[in-house]
């Protein structure tokens, strides 16, 4: 194990590539290339994707918008309307008849909540109605109605619900005194 000390400056530079090495080292510099391209593509390519999804995010409501242009048209004819309320009336039914026809045909259906049992998933109660015509938990009147898009809930109906009426006042009278016995 002797150390042998190499005075010679030549030794000590870099080692130059033979002939072999030569090959690997262009095919190394192939590979960093190919490589850098693909970074160079995978970015280009997650530039176009966002640009569409953006693009996707602001056209979306095209054909929605497209197909509402005559529910405006006839409420524009309607508040041009020179007869009377009738008139402005029978126009705005006629324009709200279009435009629940277009929003039908895209998947909006209305809720139904009158008469029916209050579901917590479709309706809001706004209100509890003494009510001895219903069943207790029935919604009785539809304050503003709600609606699903392709089965999920865009908005809860808001809806009052009846309740058992209160006990009239000769029936407590009569609940204390037997309590007493």
């Amino acid at each position: 194990m002797s150390e042998e000390k190499n005075d010679n400056p030549v030794e000590e530079e870099a080692p130059v590539p033979s002939e072999a090495e030569a090959p690997a080292e262009e095919n190394g510099n192939d590979w960093r290339e190919k490589y850098l391209r693909s970074l160079a593509e995978l970015d280009n390519f997650r530039k176009r994707v966002e640009r569409d999804r953006e693009l996707s995010r602001q056209y979306a409501l095209e054909d929605l918008v497209r197909a509402l242009l005559p529910v405006l048209d006839n409420l524009e004819l309607a508040c041009a309307s020179e007869g009377g309320a009738d008139a402005i009336r029978e126009g705005v039914a006629l324009a709200l008849k279009d435009a629940l026809r277009v929003l039908g045909d895209r998947g909006l259906e209305a809720i139904e909540a009158v008469d029916r049992p209050f579901d917590p998933y479709l309706h809001e109660a706004m209100a509890g109605i003494p009510d001895a015509a219903h069943e207790p938990g029935t919604c009785v009147a539809e304050l503003c109605r709600g609606y699903t898009l392709h089965g999920r809930v865009l908005r809860p109906s808001k809806v009052h619900v009846a309740v058992e009426p209160p006990a009239s006042a000769d029936q407590p009278a009569e609940d204390a005194s037997r309590s007493k016995d």
